[in-house]
């Protein structure tokens, strides 16, 4: 690690503005989905085979082949190549698709519309698991407020290029790929966390478990945008005004996690979740449509939070059992968009079927509820997050708790200042007693903290101190 980055870990940490640079490839995606910027033809979309639909079938192809690449060509982001090879297919793609936007949408183009869809998914699901596996490797416990803060500024970013002419926003928006990927490249100079060196079991791992999970929640989400989208009864400004809600209480979770600064983000990440799916859908069903927008805003509050706490959870496995992050992130990805996929095809099929329509809606959105509240109570529960960080109680060794936490020190890349912590809290000793300890502030304490067990692989206390105590080196100290 270099002076620099030293000096920012001992002082608390400092500010890496080029991390923001994911807010780029968000801001994108979002004008081509939620816009007619990008896409054309939102009068076909009460057809099944419209271009949203089509984009939504190549985009969840394309993170499945980025997977079966990554097994020969991952890390991508290791190859200089792979950059210019995501943020040029996800600019070409895009341009492609922004012109039919100037013309009527005539299905004698269908092919070459299919080939532009086809560039423009691979782009972007090969840019997407690139800044997965930066991600993976940063050193900092704020990962899960950047990932918000990005978020927030995406929408920033929205605003701002829809209210350009169409002819500029369109232009803008095709190069937010490339901003997106250079920023990416530098951001490779960011600290990084050693891969895994401490070796654990954690408590349980059901594959199935997190799959069933990730399915459910896409589904819920693609049926419920989907059905917005061709039912008719909703204002057009629906979506805007949904993403006017979500963007302000992303700002809102934003500030709280900056006040609270907590040391295990992927909680912090999970608890939106249930409560805003649940109101959303409850509100869609009992509000008169013009204020459909107060429910649709939570429910993409909602689906946001889902896709930073895929991003970090999935990214955080890879890290801890070595596995690819192109393999664990892609799958959760391929799994989300799979269920979206699956929706969507299903409001098509009951909407021709005029099983689903305005006066059944009711009953739709009440068991997209309790989909919601099965799997965020039954399927997938906090706890269950909870058990993939801690480590299974194993034998104790005999050497003693200062030995151990140098080895941990040693092997996992902690800072002089990191270690001290981790002496104090292997000791016993609160946040307030280390800051004083130390003569610095509580806040610095709590970034160290979560640097620790990041660097680590827990998120939590007692998770620390099983890992401590059990002095388990890794199989890459070995």
């Amino acid at each position: 690690m270099g002076k620099q980055s030293r000096e920012a870990s001992e002082s608390g940490g400092r500010i890496s503005f080029r991390l923001f640079g994911f807010s780029f490839w968000q801001a994108w995606w979002v004008l081509a989905m939620c816009s007619d910027i990008i896409l054309p033809g939102r009068s076909m979309s009460a057809t099944l085979f419209n271009p949203f639909f089509c984009i939504t079938i190549l985009t969840t192809a394309s993170y499945l082949l980025v997977v079966v690449l990554s097994r020969r060509f991952g890390p991508f982001s290791s190859r200089k190549v792979f950059y210019v090879l995501a943020g040029g297919l996800a600019t070409v793609g895009s341009l492609g698709l922004s012109s039919f936007t100037l013309v009527s949408y005539p299905g004698d183009f269908f092919p070459l519309f299919i080939a532009c869809a086809a560039v423009f998914s691979a782009g972007n699901a090969l840019l997407l698991i690139m800044w997965g596996e930066l991600w993976s490797t940063l050193a900092t416990g704020r990962v899960g407020r950047y990932l918000y803060a990005s978020y927030a500024f995406a929408f920033v970013l929205y605003f701002a290029v829809i209210a350009l002419p169409h002819a500029v926003a369109s232009f803008t928006t095709c190069l937010f790929p490339i901003v997106s990927t250079v920023i990416l490249r530098l951001s490779q100079r960011e600290p990084k966390r050693s891969p895994s060196q401490v070796d654990f079991e954690v408590e349980s791992f059901s594959p199935l478990k997190i799959a069933v999970a990730v399915v459910s929640l896409g589904a819920v989400h693609g049926f419920v945008q989907r059905y917005l989208n061709v039912s008719g009864t909703v204002p057009d400004t629906t979506i805007q005004s949904s993403l006017v809600i979500a963007g302000a209480a992303i700002l809102l979770l934003v500030v709280y996690m900056v006040v609270v600064q907590p040391a295990a983000e992927p909680f912090a990440l999970y608890k939106p979740i249930l409560p805003s799916f649940a109101i959303g859908l409850i509100l869609l069903a009992i509000l008169p449509s013009e204020y459909a927008f107060v429910g649709n805003g939570l429910m993409l509050l909602a689906i946001y939070s889902v896709d930073m706490l895929v991003m970090l959870v999935s990214t955080d496995i890879a890290f801890r059992t070595r596995k690819p992050v192109a393999l664990c992130f892609g799958l959760a990805l391929f799994g989300m968009r799979l269920g979206t996929t699956i929706a969507s095809a299903s409001v098509y099929a009951l909407t021709i079927s005029s099983t689903l329509t305005a006066d059944t809606s009711f009953i739709a959105y009440s068991v997209c509820a309790m989909i919601v509240v099965a799997v965020g109570s039954l399927v997938f529960t906090q706890v269950d997050l909870m058990k993939l960080y801690r480590p299974q109680p194993m034998e104790h060794t005999g050497e003693g708790v200062a030995a151990n936490c140098k080895r941990i020190s040693e092997a996992c890349g902690l800072t002089p200042r990191e270690s001290e912590v981790l002496g104090l809290l292997a000791a016993g000793r609160s946040g307030p007693y280390i800051s004083g300890e130390l003569c610095i502030a509580e806040s610095t304490v709590k970034h160290h903290i979560s640097s620790i067990y990041r660097k680590i692989g827990v998120y939590d206390r007692q998770s620390l101190m099983d890992v401590v105590l059990q002095g388990i080196a890794g199989k890459g100290a070995l």
